[in-house]
């Protein structure tokens, strides 16, 4: 709502619904200070940032429960749903070959895994581009952008960080993974950020782990504001192991400023 370097065929293109890593920070408190900053932990672990896609074809044979994760955000007071295009990759037709869901797409719904009778219901795709096929070219702009139609979740809707971020900052995803989807609500993914490159954020994970499925979880900062959203990995900088590149805003404020008001 994750993947190490990925081949982009239909079937590791399912591997490619991203990585990202599982922090625990644990921290001793013993001030009156203290019991309210672990409160606070407590409230921000019980919101659900993201659900699961479930997404419905005509062709039944084709609907996917699981395509990676998404979640809502808030942008000049009107509500969006957000999750990756490469989410296309897997959750498909034989001729849905665009960015283009009109003639394929019969109901596209976000609900907290486990739970899909808290559920949003996808209206119509803000970003569709019948020219833009679906191939690895769509990691540069990983970002699909949809109307609500209905909202019976639980779901946070989420502000956008409009600051830069620091080098070594803590950065989090939220969200499931195919790996944990028998058991999981929504798990902690974290890191520190190193970089901004192109069109990604690079996170340094604190441990590295199989996360297939993560794509399109949002990535928070320590505020819970949205940086950016689960999209793919490549070799460390280090040359050990693996970061997280997580697409960056420019692309969505690039979709979002050219809606109307």
């Amino acid at each position: 709502m994750i993947f190490k370097a990925i081949k982009w065929n239909l079937a590791r293109a399912k591997w490619a619904l991203l990585l990202s890593t599982i922090s625990i920070v644990g921290l001793t408190f013993n001030t009156d200070a203290a019991n309210s900053d672990s409160a606070k932990v407590d409230e921000v672990n019980a919101q659900q940032f993201s659900g699961i896609n479930q997404v419905t074809f005509n062709q039944a044979e084709y609907n996917n429960t699981f395509a990676g994760n998404a979640f809502l955000i808030n942008y000049k007071n009107k509500v969006y749903a957000v999750t990756v295009k490469h989410a296309l990759m897997v959750a498909k037709t034989p001729s849905l070959k665009s960015v283009y869901l009109e003639d394929e797409l019969k109901e596209w719904r976000i609900h907290p895994n486990k739970n899909n009778h808290q559920y949003i219901t996808l209206g119509k795709l803000l970003n569709a581009d019948k020219n833009e096929l679906i191939d690895d070219k769509i990691l540069t702009k990983d970002w699909l952008v949809f109307e609500v139609k209905e909202n019976k979740s639980n779901l946070a809707v989420l502000a956008l960080r409009d600051t830069p971020l620091e080098v070594g900052e803590l950065l989090t995803a939220y969200g499931c993974t195919y790996e944990t989807q028998e058991t999981c609500s929504q798990n902690k993914y974290s890191g520190t950020f190193i970089e901004v490159e192109y069109h990604n954020i690079r996170v340094a994970p604190f441990e590295e782990t199989s996360i297939a499925g993560l794509s399109g979880s949002p990535v928070l900062d320590k505020q819970n504001k949205l940086v950016g959203i689960v999209s793919t990995t490549r070799e460390s900088k280090s040359g050990d192991g693996f970061d997280y590149t997580h697409a960056s805003l420019d692309y969505l404020l690039a979709v979002l400023n050219k809606l109307p008001h």
